[in-house]
């Protein structure tokens, strides 16, 4: 299934930094609602699926074979089409999922170039028989649930082969699911399309963050969102951004007040912590190493923000409240309550986030604060806590 801030604040004096922060904080936060008015591959953390395979599978040259010998008969008579039932059908399926698991290319071109044409040929046979599937008038909801799933799984890993088209076959797909009955098989897509087109790529942390929360709000209590998010979080250690995997389980923490499954993402948010806490030990005890600036501007950014919490809630106009501001880091989160629907968010999102961004990067003294690489995070949840927008300032 497919790469979704850096954050510092320079030193000042503390009574002159944390009374001038306190009104720069305010300012570029102080935007209200009312005042504008707006991814399977085995190794992937994404839900895997989970696929029998069959024994006696046919072998997919046989269905070409009947199709010729069709083809020669059709010059005398008519031939009516053979309808496979849907256990046969079914076999295919499976066959071809499992021909397809592997995602390993082989070494040596000739090798390669054989194995690709066969893999190839099992996801066109895989495919064709999904969708004979779902027009077929015997087949039953499991089986069909089974298909379009299988249909899915099978358009991700042609996706990620990097064969063209498949991305957007892939895309199609979801859209179709998303207007069935089979809303579980629906959001695994929607997963898989999101991990293929996020993870693995250059996409900025807040933008694979913004696409996540929507998953979750569309498919809300879905076994997917946390597991996302989690495995969204690890990807970002992987590559350093330690920072990052924080903010990605701070907003799933927002996004998933009511989950049954947040207990996971506070536990990656803990050991997130808990590794940055003996980093932070380590440089302590070691009599050689220096304060790092950065370390100290926490510190700061820290008391700067516990003097701003001390005045929440602050009402910013009719419509919007900022409720609470805490410090990640090297990071300001803000948190709005507004009182507008979700239609209405929709409606002006581009635009609140256009002007708050504007307002940060035009006031000097915010701007310095952008320079130095800190992340501002705002965060809009409607009156039952339902995230209606997020997304983040930097320089």
């Amino acid at each position: 299934m497919t790469g979704f801030g850096k954050y510092w604040l320079g030193n000042r004096t503390a009574p002159v930094v944390a009374s001038s922060a306190l009104g720069l904080l305010l300012l570029c936060s102080a935007t209200g609602c009312e005042a504008v008015f707006g991814q399977a591959d085995q190794t992937s953390t994404a839900p895997s699926d989970d696929v029998k395979e069959s024994d006696d599978e046919a072998p997919v040259d046989d269905e070409s074979s009947t199709v010729d010998e069709e083809a020669d008969d059709s010059t005398t008579t008519d031939v009516e089409a053979t309808v496979r039932s849907p256990d046969e059908l079914l076999e295919d399926i499976r066959e071809s999922l499992a021909e397809t698991r592997n995602k390993k290319r082989p070494k040596g071109r000739i090798i390669r170039e054989t194995w690709q044409a066969a893999q190839e040929q099992y996801v066109a046979a895989g495919v064709l028989a999904c969708a004979e599937m779902a027009e077929h008038e015997e087949a039953t909801n499991e089986q069909l649930r089974e298909a379009w799933k299988s249909k899915a799984v099978l358009l991700y890993r042609a996706a990620e082969y990097g064969w063209p088209e498949f991305d957007d076959r892939l895309h199609r797909t979801v859209e179709q699911l998303k207007q069935t009955p089979f809303i579980e098989e629906a959001e695994y897509a929607d997963g898989l399309l999101l991990v293929h087109r996020c993870f693995e790529r250059k996409m900025p942390v807040h933008k694979v963050v913004e696409k996540l929360t929507q998953h979750a709000q569309e498919f809300p209590g879905g076994d997917t969102c946390a597991k996302l998010f989690v495995a969204y979080a690890k990807k970002l250690e992987e590559r350093g951004l330690k920072s990052s995997a924080r903010l990605c389980c701070q907003a799933a923490i927002w996004t998933l007040h009511d989950h049954p499954e947040l207990d996971a993402i506070r536990h990656q948010l803990s050991v997130l912590d808990a590794k940055a806490n003996i980093a932070r030990n380590w440089v302590a005890a070691s009599a050689a190493v220096q304060l790092k600036p950065d370390d100290a501007v926490q510190r700061e950014l820290d008391m700067q923000v516990a003097q701003i919490r001390g005045s929440l809630p602050i009402r910013v106009d009719s419509a919007t409240t900022l409720t609470d501001v805490s410090a990640g880091s090297h990071s300001i989160n803000y948190r709005y309550t507004v009182t507008i629907t979700a239609q209405q968010m929709e409606y002006q999102k581009a635009t609140i986030q256009q002007k708050v961004t504007q307002l940060a990067r035009s006031v000097s003294a915010t701007r310095m604060i952008l320079a130095k690489g800190v992340s501002l995070n705002y965060s809009y949840h409607a009156t039952d806590g339902t995230q209606l927008l997020f997304f983040s300032v930097t320089k």
